[in-house]
């Protein structure tokens, strides 16, 4: 496995890590540290460490970066190593965080070579140095009253109009699987906010955003530029009707959505409630080419493989993708194959039953119309959070 340094790839040392609450008799100057313990404990014994290494267990976990600052705010003065799921993009922030450098599998040195990692140093400035370098000139960035400020962990682009970032969250930050929250940027002038599905889970330790990217759009033509360190301003309340308490108990739980529609569903297929409330979970995502489905894809894959609700989403969790533009296994749009029935017959279901089923709807506004009617034709009743039905969808996005 490859160490990853400031000038390059290096072998792997032989050095033998001890488990951070080993006997210190053992005189280990190597630790193993959790990404869920506190640095504290090895505070008295910072003296005789000389190389602390904090696991990354999933792209999804960016603990281990608040675990580096908290060493370097004790005073730890010796390696850090980060190991496991960090990529080229989020390198400069490791070391921004105190990192000295990363240990990462054959498998991700094979697909991001040296050259990615040490360019990554050359043309990304850190959040620090890029406010630094245009203080002088312009105005000094104000935080306004009322929203968190919070840093910008990992990006990944997908396409060249879909994007997803996540950020830190803040400790006192509580919502509901499927909310959405307005997020902006920091600015000289009034920040512009928008409306955003959460799309990580309600216990997941960060924030998950899923984002077109619109050219001229007054908060995407920004966002979509984002790096790790960057700054991103999130309003305190959530809110939101595509979650579980708006619906009814049913045997099957439909996901209907398009685009960036998929991104309240990335947190609800991540909840354990959704597995206790329904049976099944069947996730439709529908996009024009093939490439833009590789989110949802990632998701579920994720879904299906995590440890607090693997179990559940293997045995109940389905995955239907289809296209509308690019060849690909299934084709269509999603009303058209709920009207045809060739939806329920791909998936051998029988089709909607409000005695049976419940649904879920996010996409465009004409998406959310037609595949409304088509709920409250097969007697589908809406729901709210004051007032649960067989079916919801989210009003504060179709105006």
């Amino acid at each position: 496995m490859p160490i990853v340094t400031q000038t390059g790839f290096a072998p792997a040392e032989p050095i033998r890590f001890l488990p951070f609450d080993a006997d210190a008799a053992e005189g280990a100057t190597a630790i193993d540290f959790p990404n869920d313990a506190d640095p504290i404990v090895l505070k008295d014994r910072f003296g005789e460490i000389a190389n602390i290494r904090i696991p990354f267990p999933s792209s999804v976990d960016g603990r281990g970066f608040s675990v580096a600052r908290r060493f370097r705010d004790l005073g730890f003065a010796g390696r850090l190593r980060a190991q496991g799921h960090v990529i080229c993009d989020q390198f400069r922030y490791a070391l921004e965080c105190g990192f000295d450098d990363v240990e990462i599998t054959d498998d991700l040195a094979a697909r991001q070579p040296e050259a990615h990692w040490t360019g990554a140093l050359q043309t990304l400035p850190t959040y620090r140095e890029r406010i630094s370098a245009r203080r002088p000139q312009q105005k000094r960035i104000v935080i306004p009253d009322g929203v968190f400020a919070e840093t910008v962990t990992t990006v990944e682009h997908y396409t060249d109009r879909l994007f997803r970032f996540r950020i830190t969250r803040p400790a006192s930050f509580r919502f509901r699987s499927g909310e959405f929250v307005m997020i902006g940027l920091p600015s000289a002038e009034k920040p512009i906010y928008r409306a955003y599905s959460i799309a990580s889970p309600s216990w997941d330790e960060e924030l998950e955003f899923f984002s077109i990217k619109v050219p001229d759009g007054p908060l995407t033509q920004h966002l979509q530029k984002v790096r790790p360190g960057d700054t991103v301003l999130l309003k305190k309340k959530p809110t939101g009707t595509l979650v579980n308490d708006a619906l009814l108990p049913g045997a099957r739980l439909w996901l209907f959505s398009t685009g960036t529609g998929i991104a309240p569903f990335a947190s609800v297929v991540r909840d354990p409630e959704t597995y206790e409330k329904f049976g099944e979970v069947i996730l439709c995502h529908t996009c024009r080419l093939k490439a833009e489905l590789d989110y949802g894809r990632a998701v579920v894959a994720q879904t299906w493989d995590d440890p607090l609700v693997g179990q559940l989403a293997r045995a109940q969790l389905q995955h239907y993708a289809t296209t509308t533009r690019e060849h690909s296994q299934s084709m269509g749009r999603i009303t058209d194959l709920i009207h045809s029935g060739q939806l329920f017959t791909d998936l051998c279901r029988l089709a909607l039953d409000p005695a049976t089923d419940r649904v879920m709807i996010c996409g465009s506004m004409d998406m959310i119309q037609e595949t409304k009617a088509l709920c409250e034709a097969a007697g589908l009743v809406e729901g709210a959070n004051n007032r649960p039905g067989s079916y919801v969808i989210e009003r504060a996005f179709v105006g």
